[in-house]
């Protein structure tokens, strides 16, 4: 069976990120973010940065090897929240922090793609963030968007990297599982 890696900085929904993966049928286990990249290329197929109440780029010596990971794991990447914003910053993207989006956003979809196929035009996410990608990196493609914010999810299915901005592992998220589901069959 394919094995998830959840990269836990500490993030309240990092394990709610694990027990949905479960409930979907998928195995995942949580792993601390100085996890050696070759460890982690062995054991795991694909691996899920999670949220975290730290800021990029001001925090990345916080986390470990995490900017490694983006860059190197050889699997597919979903990014969330500040996975999301790490991916974005590691490959070129531009944050900012004009607007903080918290609770329940509408967002729309631009590009269905891989992660957001069956969701619909719209639909309503779950946000805590102060800090968002305003710039997606050269060679992604923006798949969503909000009011206040222009990269709600994106993705480069060329090197295998994903990411939204709200959080689709808690139930206030419609199609949260969908979004989850979609991604963990890009592990296999």
């Amino acid at each position: 069976m394919n094995v998830i890696g959840v990269v836990n900085f500490g993030g309240q929904y990092n394990h709610l990120i694990k027990r949905r993966l479960e409930d979907l049928g998928f195995q995942a286990k949580l792993i601390n973010p100085n996890e050696p990249l070759h460890s982690l290329s062995r054991e795991f197929n694909c691996l899920i940065i999670s949220g975290g109440s730290w800021n990029i780029p001001i925090d990345i010596p916080k986390l470990g090897n995490a900017p490694k990971y983006v860059l190197e794991f050889p699997g597919p990447i979903l990014g969330i929240c500040l996975g999301h914003q790490l991916i974005a910053y590691e490959f070129g993207g531009m944050l900012g922090n004009k607007t903080p989006e918290f609770g329940g956003v509408r967002v729309r979809i631009d590009d269905e793609d891989t992660i957001l196929r069956g969701v619909g035009a719209e639909f309503t996410a779950w946000e805590s963030h102060n800090v968002s990608v305003d710039k997606e990196p050269d060679g992604f493609m923006v798949l969503a968007h909000s009011d206040l914010v222009r990269v709600q999810a994106m993705a480069n299915p060329r090197i295998g990297r994903y990411s939204v901005q709200f959080h689709p592992e808690v139930k206030h998220t419609e199609f949260g599982g969908v979004i989850l589901r979609n991604f963990a069959e890009l592990c296999s």
